[in-house]
């Protein structure tokens, strides 16, 4: 196993030497060096003004527009959308590097053999479709159908639309016909097996809609039937195989990648056709969750590509349901959401086709963040000019409030809340307080924006300082067991338990060979981390000095949070004030050391 690990450790290493990240990036954007770097526009985001560059002594390139940011295997990954194993590949055959084979067992070749026979067949059956809409008599009624909701052919070419004719055994005998084995047309799904063991086409007088993975591969198919009276189901979908299940797909995320990217936003709607009639309005970075079940899994594909989704469902109960499982999924995620429903009851593909692309991409600006959607969603199931409706609202609420992060926006939805409902703000930040368990300030005094941020900032640089001195080897002394979660915030968390998870607080840790286990926010971030330029022989004071910093920091909230509880319970006349003042003293005193000690350093 060992020798399989160096062999395979060995061969990255090789490919990262001769891919020179300079020339394979010039491939796709044209660069111009100026000073020690290359310049040029971005390709994950339109721009006129150049803000990308590409480090070549580090190698690593970066993007001051939007962010993005990584190696090599990075912007391959990204640029063509590829797994880091397929970008590792896909560099070793650029550069003539053979690929070591680890032997596979009989049970692997089989599995990767039946794979591979499948793809083939739905590729096969993909062009059979499209050639049935486009050249034949049986298509004529399908190209009717979507020419009417707006679908031309370009679009039509796009998505590889087709038509499955009528007739019980069309597709079967056709893929017979290119060698497809009958086991495999059965087991992609495409056809079905009789009690007689006679053999029957699946998809019959539908327009037939290809589902594809990221990387293009057609997984599994959606038919829409023609005639409403010829069956009750008006979408049938390719059963759960090993290669298709629905909750891990994303309709249309291979034809709106790019689009996805340049716009740094992705709107989720419920069906395909929504999708795909979004795109023929122009509004290509619309992709369909599959049916009305957005899944977890959707939420991290989407994380790693975009920092904000748009749910654009139907406004009927069920979409609206929707919409409230789906928030928490993408905020959990990462990601920033926004909720938008087409008015009168019509779904994306109505409204777009009737209103047009300019009243739907109104609509998507008007998108009411994911906290807002939820309280007015909340505030609407309740009669609310009872008292009890008003304490039902709020307890429903609350906890929505309480997920927001900055303690400035849970202020004013406290009082906004308390304006909607004539409820006394008190009352309201009482409730709050019992839900949290956590104390905020009765005033409505709080920092300043500026200040606020001057604090983050200075907290962020005295993080990614510490994960650059990890990175190179710098000893910890006492901080060794440190934590993610209690020392670093956003992606450093993601990065600081990736180096954790390598044991990489007792030995060094190749930098870039974190890059394929982060998330884009994740890779963004280590790539600024990296490009920190520090004098070796600087580091331990700086260090030392960040982890007081952040100390101090945690010690401050520690002495607010006591001190608010003290006031608390002394005005309630309770004896825990004594313990409360108790503990002020302590982390007064501890603060105290502290600050004497980063004055003397």
């Amino acid at each position: 196993m060992e020798d399989t690990k160096e062999i395979y450790a060995n061969f990255k290493e090789q490919v990262r030497r001769e891919a020179d990240i300079v020339r394979i990036i010039s491939e796709y954007v044209p660069l111009k060096k100026k000073g020690g770097r290359y310049w040029g526009c971005c390709p994950f985001h339109g721009e006129k003004t150049p803000s990308f560059t590409v480090d070549e002594g580090k190698g690593l390139f970066h993007c001051f527009g939007c962010g993005a940011g990584g190696d090599v295997f990075s912007f391959i990954m990204k640029q063509e959308n590829l797994s880091f194993v397929d970008a590792l590949k896909f560099l070793a055959n650029k550069f003539n590097i053979p690929i070591p084979e680890r032997e596979k067992n009989a049970e692997e070749i089989a599995r990767e053999q039946e794979a591979k026979e499948i793809y083939t067949a739905n590729e096969w059956a993909t062009k059979f479709f499209h050639s049935c809409l486009i050249n034949t008599n049986y298509g004529k009624k399908g190209l009717a159908y979507l020419q009417n909701r707006g679908i031309g052919q370009a679009i039509i070419t796009k998505f590889d639309l087709g038509l499955a004719p009528e007739g019980f055994d069309k597709l079967y005998k056709g893929l017979l016909g290119k060698g497809v084995k009958e086991e495999t047309i059965v087991k992609a799904g495409l056809a079905n097996r009789n009690d007689r063991g006679g053999i029957y086409d699946k998809f019959r007088a539908r327009v037939m809609i290809p589902i594809k993975n990221p990387r293009g591969k057609v997984v599994g198919f959606t038919g829409r039937i023609l005639d409403k009276d010829s069956s009750p189901a008006k979408y049938m979908n390719t059963g759960d195989t090993p290669w298709f299940h629905k909750g891990n797909l994303l309709f249309g995320l291979d034809a709106a990648l790019s689009s996805i990217r340049k716009h740094k936003q992705v709107v989720v709607v419920e069906g395909h056709m929504d999708a795909i009639s979004l795109h023929a309005a122009g509004i290509d970075w619309a992709v369909a969750s599959m049916g009305t079940a957005f899944t977890d899994h959707q939420a991290n594909i989407l994380s790693r590509l975009v920092p904000e989704v748009i749910f654009s469902f139907d406004s009927d109960a069920a979409g609206k349901n929707a919409a409230m499982r789906a928030i928490p999924l993408a905020k959990q995620a990462g990601l920033k959401c926004r909720v938008m429903h087409v008015p009168e009851g019509k779904d994306p593909d109505d409204f777009v086709r009737k209103q047009g692309p300019e009243a739907f991409l109104e609509l998507i600006k008007n998108a009411l963040p994911g906290v807002d959607y939820e309280i007015q969603t909340v505030l609407a199931t309740h009669d609310l000019t009872a008292l009890s409706g008003k304490v039902e609202a709020v307890d429903q609420a609350l906890p929505f409030i309480a997920s927001c992060d900055s303690e400035v926006e849970i202020g004013e939805r406290l009082r906004d809340l308390a304006r909607t409902l004539a409820i006394d703000e008190g009352l309201i930040q009482n409730e709050y307080r019992k839900l949290t368990g956590r104390n905020r300030r009765e005033t409505g005094v709080v920092p300043s924006k500026n200040l606020k941020q001057q604090a983050g900032d200075s907290r962020e640089k005295a993080e990614r300082l510490i994960i650059y001195g990890i990175l190179e080897g710098e000893p910890l002394g006492g901080q060794q067991d440190l934590t993610a979660k209690t020392l670093f915030t956003g992606a450093r968390q993601e990065i600081f338990a990736k180096i954790q998870a390598r044991n990489g607080l007792e030995k060094t840790v190749i930098a870039h060979d974190l890059f394929p286990e982060l998330t884009e926010a994740g890779s963004n971030e280590l790539t600024n981390i990296l490009e920190l330029d520090i004098a070796k022989e600087n580091l331990p004071q700086m260090l030392e000095d960040c982890f007081k910093q952040l100390r101090l920091e945690d010690l401050q909230k520690e002495f607010q949070h006591h001190s608010q509880l003290a006031v608390q319970y002394e005005k309630t006349d309770n004896m825990k004030f004594m313990q409360e003042l108790a503990e002020c003293q302590r982390i007064r005193k501890i603060m105290a050391e502290y600050t004497l000690n980063k004055s003397n350093s």
